[in-house]
């Protein structure tokens, strides 16, 4: 607990306060009605005014308890006159400075505390209005604000005694020296001192000078009623009271204490709060004071306005109703009742759409629920496009009587009264709450009532949000793929969904509403094998309130057993029992994938380690060895561990690093690298050759990773050698015998030794074709040996490309002719140059149109294309013929093949020239592939790199 501290200013302040004269006098009906007011206006148990005197906080005035004073070192308000603004605890238990006061811990168990310092005229705080409540609660800005005003009521109470204490004290210790200073501290008075004789006219003997300010006559007026009795001021309902209190006083000779009306000059009503006493020397005559009230009764009304609003809207927001139909139409109802209206709408404004969603009318109002206006024909335009607050609202009691009058809605719909302001849902603009009358009210709409509509239409748009987000969440949870539920296990072992999904009947067979009755059903249907798995996690989760997770076997209404995932966040409740928070899903298709997976993984792994082609699986960003199977290892003479812990250069020579800079850009651009053959370093240092190509892929955890095939090609190596070495000598040693054949062919063809029998010579020209193709195999076999092993010589220069393409569709005029198959070339090739060979990039030119007019069908057309792109260009040659086989594509580029390998294929050839054509764009930085023919048929491209001129 912290005890209050004492003021600087401690000793002037208990001076001011022992000068009022309020300390230890009886209770005063004028303060009893202001701690009343406030509790009857704010519903608390307490409301005190308190005095803190020396070491004691003295109550001048208390409602709700029985005692009369308390310490000060425990209390409240001596917190409070340490500041000038309102001291709020809303919850005692929960503040440090009071949470173990033996006014919190004990009776009378304070809670709550309100409290506004009361001061003296000079300024002093001398104590306090407070309210106190057993209960927390909060407080808005709106209550503070009142609670002020009924302090500043108190306030000038004692402000006034203060007065008038002061002013008796000066007359009696100037009486002596001067009655010009009595005259000048009475008018100086804020409220009128006057001395009048005891008739019915009150005539006045003297008035202070400040009743020209309550009542707008002069005092010169009302002294010895020289223009009106002030008696005739009194309102006649108020003068039977005043008379009847007046004349008790004076038979008691005891103090009146009135509040009544008196009529201002300008024919208005002012309240003003009378107090005085009879006195007699030779002349009975009265003396008293008067202080205008009306500032405090307008304030002590509008309280109670403001308490009315606040009450009717506490009803309307706690009145339960089963939908939101009955909620707004009571609410309207009680709205336009409250606000002596003819209807009251709540509307719906989508584009330039008005709908009137809910209303409450008269009878004889045609307007009904559902219809539809052009939102700028209706009133509500006015205030719907409003941007800043004061915009969005509307407040107009006498229509007629506004600015509103010459408005074109007025023209259209007349109306005497409208009240009207924009409804925001999620800070967006859903519409209107507004209140209408055929004629004006006779009254403004006052601050209770705007208050009124701008709470209530903070109601409806919680109201509204709330229904929306219900709506939103009942829709999404019937559109999830499995079952939000809440899952509640009793400590008697009875267990129940209290809420589930409608998909629960999916899952289990149960409708929520029979869940939340017994959830046994469910359990029964639990596959015997997880059942005990699954009863042991519940367990588990209930004993240490950790999440419940659990993957298991459902029996399907199908007839089948079906995978399940529950998972689940518990809580343990006040009974005892433990409630679950949770969703269900059905995860039978990837449960059972990830069977089939772990299945396949391990297959896969056999083959992994079993494969007879090593397999390596490195780290992208470090090249460091993440797995590899036997077969890449046993070649290199390490053991697993020691070529894991090597990295990509250990095992690889320098020298291959240009390849290895074109495989890693090729992989990084088309998430594959190879085939390329390149060396590996044993671990004694020597080398051997291997053929790489790897596919670029990505672990779980995002990391990039390569998988590899590394084949041992040494006995390949060995088996090309003393191939390529068998077709050099073949070819070789073929090509001068075949010369000589070739020429006395051809001198027996041209008649040297006379013409031949036709049957003969059919058979020299057979023996030549045949002669002639053998030239071609040998020249292709030894141009194929001479491309692989680099001895081909290559003249590159750049040069422009169309004349070349002109040159090769003249050299294949004649091939297509006898073919009858013609040649599409463009009238305009695309300005371009490359880098080439250009005899060479013939050849392979040649190679694929001789094919394309080998294969295709007489009178079809073979198309030589060139398309130009940023960096490349592609020769693209398309035929109309049967295409190529898709079993065959991936060898289409080898030596020796060709799609009808049989000793009887129709169509002549040596199976090298795509190889060749491949050898030869290659060694030029290019490349060539096969594709279909848009309109069927095969489509070979060489793509070469552009030269910028």
């Amino acid at each position: 607990m912290k005890a209050p501290l004492i003021p600087k200013n401690e000793t002037e302040r208990q001076y001011a306060l022992d000068k009022t004269g309020l300390l230890g006098c009886n209770s005063e009906t004028r303060f009893n009605r202001i701690t009343r007011l406030a509790r009857h206006l704010f519903s608390v148990p307490v409301a005190v005014i308190s005095l803190i005197d020396q070491d004691r906080q003295w109550f001048k005035s208390c409602q709700g308890l029985d005692v009369k004073e308390t310490p000060r070192n425990i209390s409240f308000c001596g917190h409070t006159i340490l500041v000038s603004s309102p001291l709020i605890i809303e919850n005692a238990l929960k503040d440090p400075r009071f949470a173990d006061n033996p006014l919190v811990t004990d009776s009378p168990h304070i809670r709550f505390y309100a409290g506004v310092p009361l001061h003296t005229g000079e300024g002093y705080r001398i104590g306090t209005l407070c309210l106190i409540d057993t209960q927390p609660r909060s407080f808005s800005s709106e209550q503070i604000e009142m609670l002020t005003d009924l302090a500043a009521t108190a306030e000038e109470l004692i402000q006034a005694d203060e007065i008038l204490v002061k002013s008796c004290s000066n007359l009696e210790s100037e009486l002596l020296t001067s009655r010009d200073n009595l005259a000048s501290l009475v008018n100086n008075m804020p409220g009128v001192a006057y001395r009048c004789l005891a008739d019915k006219c009150w005539e006045m003997l003297y008035i202070s000078p400040q009743v020209e300010q309550v009542c707008g006559y002069t005092a010169e007026e009302l002294v010895g009623s020289q223009s009106i009795c002030y008696a005739d001021l009194i309102h006649p309902d108020d003068a039977p009271a005043l008379e009847e209190a007046v004349a008790s006083a004076v038979a008691k000779s005891e103090e009146w204490h009135v509040e009544y009306r008196i009529r201002h000059r300008n024919d208005t009503w002012r309240w003003v709060e009378g107090r005085g006493k009879s006195a007699r020397d030779d002349t009975h005559y009265l003396e008293g004071f008067i202080v205008d009230i009306t500032r405090e009764r307008q304030a002590l009304s509008q309280l109670n306005r403001h308490h009315e609003a606040l009450v009717l809207l506490n009803d309307i927001a706690f009145t339960p109703f089963a939908t939101l139909d009955e909620k707004i139409d009571q609410a309207l109802r009680r709205a336009r009742h409250y606000l002596k209206t003819d209807l009251a709408i709540v509307s719906q404004v989508e584009s330039d759409i008005y709908t009137v969603r809910w209303m409450n009318a008269l009878p004889d109002i045609p307007v009904k629920a559902g219809q539809q206006f052009i939102l700028k024909s209706t009133w509500c335009q006015l205030i719907f496009s409003g941007v800043s607050k004061e915009e969005r609202e509307l407040f107009r009691a006498n229509v007629p009587k506004s600015e509103l009058l010459n408005h074109p809605c007025y023209q259209a719909h007349p109306l005497g009264t409208y009240a009207g302001i924009v409804i925001e849902i999620e800070g967006q603009a859903f519409g209107t709450l507004n209140f209408s009358a055929a004629h004006p009210r006779p009254e403004e709409f006052d601050e209770s009532e705007q208050l009124f509509v701008r709470l209530l239409a903070r109601w409806l748009a919680d109201t509204l949000t709330n229904s929306l987000n219900n709506e939103r969440l009942v829709k999404l949870v019937a559109q999830m793929p499995g079952t939000a539920y809440q899952f509640r296990l009793y400590t008697d072992g009875r267990m129940t969904f209290p809420f589930s999904s409608p998909k629960i009947q999916e899952l289990y067979g149960i409708t929520p509403v029979q869940g939340a009755v017994d959830a046994t059903p469910a359990l029964e249907l639990i596959h015997p094998d997880d059942l005990e798995a699954v009863s042991a996690a519940i367990e588990r989760s209930a004993l240490t309130l950790e999440e419940w997770q659990v993957t298991y076997r459902v029996w399907h209404q199908k007839g089948n057993y079906r995978w399940i995932m529950g998972q689940a966040k518990p809580e343990r409740l006040m009974d005892g029992s433990t409630l679950w928070h949770g969703y269900l899903q059905d995860i039978h298709e990837q449960e059972v994938s990830r069977l089939a997976l772990q299945y396949s993984e391990a297959r896969l792994r056999g083959l992994f380690e079993f494969s007879p082609v090593g397999i390596a699986l490195n780290d992208l960003e470090t090249g460091q060895f993440i797995d590899l199977n036997d077969a890449l290892i046993l070649p290199t003479g390490y053991t697993r561990d020691e070529f894991v812990s090597l990295s990509y250069w250990d095992v690889t020579p320098q020298k291959y690093q240009p390849e290895e800079e074109k495989a890693l850009s090729s992989l990084k651009a088309t998430g594959r690298y190879g085939p390329f053959e390149k060396e590996y370093i044993r671990k004694d240092g020597s080398r051997y050759p291997v053929r790489l190509q790897g596919i670029l892929s990505q672990d779980q955890d995002g990391r990039q990773v390569i998988w590899s095939l590394v084949e041992d090609i040494t006995e390949r190596r060995k088996l090309d050698k003393m191939k390529d070495q068998f077709v050099a000598t073949v070819s070789h040693e073929l090509r001068t015998p075949l010369t000589s054949i070739k020429g006395s062919l051809g001198l027996l063809s041209g008649g040297v030794v006379g013409p031949l029998p036709d049957k003969a010579q059919a058979l020299v020209s057979a023996a030549e074709r045949n002669a002639q193709r053998l030239s071609i195999l040998i020249n292709d076999l030894l141009d194929m040996e001479k491309l692989v092993a680099g001895k081909m010589p290559m003249n590159l220069s750049v040069q422009w490309l169309a004349p070349l393409l002109d040159e090769v569709v003249e050299s294949m005029s004649g091939y297509s002719e006898r073919h009858q198959v013609s040649i599409q070339a463009a009238d305009d090739w695309p300005s371009v140059q490359v880098n080439i060979d250009a005899l060479r990039l013939a050849q392979a030119l040649t190679n694929l149109l001789s094919n394309a007019i080998k294969f295709s069908p007489q009178g079809e057309t073979v198309e030589l294309r060139v398309k130009p792109y940023e960096d490349t260009i592609e020769i693209s040659v398309c035929d109309h013929g049967p295409g190529i086989e898709p079993a065959f594509r991936a060898h289409l580029f080898q030596r020796f093949t060709q799609a009808d390998g049989s000793d009887t294929r129709k169509l002549p050839g040596t199976g090298l020239g795509l190889a060749i054509s491949q050898e030869i764009c290659q060694q030029m930085g290019g490349q060539v592939g096969y594709r279909d023919a848009i309109d069927g048929g095969a489509n070979f491209f060489i793509v070469l790199p552009r030269e910028m001129s």
